[in-house]
């Protein structure tokens, strides 16, 4: 039983590779989803860059507001800031 699902099986794989191989319209499909694939790798990679510089923008910002405040918050208490 085994020995024919393998058998049934390694026919109907190399129908359905063949029919496909020598089919325009599939080719036509596999080059457009290749092209789309791509172009959406190039996109992720230019907003990956993007998003790396405004998280540093966003981290010297915070850091520098948190600074401020901890600066503001011991003056009014009458005490020393921590050395940095």
């Amino acid at each position: 039983m085994a020995f024919f699902q393998r058998v049934l099986s390694y026919v109907f794989n190399e129908v359905l590779v063949n029919t496909l191989a020598n089919s325009k319209s599939f080719q036509r499909f596999a080059v457009r989803t290749t092209h789309m694939v791509e172009e959406m790798t190039k996109k992720g990679v230019d907003t990956q860059g993007q998003l790396g510089e405004k998280a540093a923008e966003f981290k010297k910002i915070f850091r520098d507001e948190m600074k401020k405040g901890m600066d503001s918050q011991f003056r009014n208490n009458g005490k020393q800031p921590p050395k940095q």
